[in-house]
């Protein structure tokens, strides 16, 4: 709750100061709307933001100020080769063995990656996984390259160590898993950068005088930084903050307002 009281107060704020400002940073001197192409929606340049279709967010100089806009460089890291996961179990530590399959005192939960990350795993990478109740050690036991889901993401199942029968069939589980080979050279921004929303991850990439927001596929993460296994390359600038306070920009501009012209 703090935090939507404190992002609605920084985007009136960004309002506020701009409603006097100078003319939208995407003109030149003479130029109309129709030279710059594109369809505008929602708040024009007086309320200091507007939304092209295409292009993205433009803030006047005084909003970027007033919301603190931060931007930083996607560069090549060097992180710990980590990979997220959420799994759903489907086979408890309480059923007998089974011969060459699943073994008893295990439990097996199933998880679906984009396939660039489920083919950079291996059978047997260490995992650790977590519910609200406790935190369980795990390994990948099998890759399936041949189950997929709606989208197409592949399936990795994991084997928790799970002597107490905890976790029960239909729960769910989250954790990473460690992949083989050590540290990566990685394509990767501060994990600022990332807005995770119902329809998946994104960040808010400069276009020109624009801030485009960009559907990514992420990887690895450390404290601080986080791979972009997919949606941006090496040297594009993206913003690392305020990004929830952009993304209420470009939902006010695009279901709240109007057309600008």
């Amino acid at each position: 709750m703090r935090k939507k009281v404190f992002l609605a107060v920084a985007l009136a704020a960004a309002w506020a100061t701009s409603g006097c400002g100078p003319k939208s940073p995407g003109h030149r001197e003479g130029e109309s709307e129709e030279a710059h192409g594109g369809h505008d929606h929602g708040e024009s340049a007086a309320d200091g933001a507007k939304y092209s279709d295409g292009k993205g967010i433009q803030l006047m100089e005084e909003t970027a100020k007033a919301i603190g806009l931060v931007t930083a460089e996607a560069e090549e890291r060097e992180l710990t080769p980590v990979v997220s996961v959420e799994a759903q179990v489907y086979r408890s530590a309480s059923e007998r063995s089974r011969p060459e399959r699943e073994h008893s005192g295990s439990a097996y939960a199933t998880a679906f990656l984009p396939p660039r990350l489920a083919s950079s795993l291996r059978a047997g990478d260490p995992a650790t996984v977590r519910t609200g109740t406790g935190e369980f050690s795990a390994r990948v036991w099998k890759i399936e390259t041949i189950s997929r889901d709606a989208v197409n993401n592949e399936e990795v199942i994991l084997e928790i160590a799970d002597k107490d029968a905890a976790l029960r069939v239909g729960e769910f589980v989250s954790g990473a898993v460690t992949r083989s080979g050590g540290t990566a050279s990685v394509v990767a921004v501060p994990r600022s950068s990332v807005l995770e929303t119902a329809t998946g991850k994104f960040v808010f990439v400069e276009n020109g005088r624009f801030l485009l927001r960009t559907p990514v596929t992420t990887g690895a993460e450390s404290a601080d930084y986080i791979e972009i296994a997919d949606g941006l390359y090496s040297g594009d600038v993206v913003a690392t903050h305020p990004v929830e306070t952009l993304y209420l920009i470009e939902l006010r501009s695009t279901k709240g307002g109007g057309h600008s012209h």
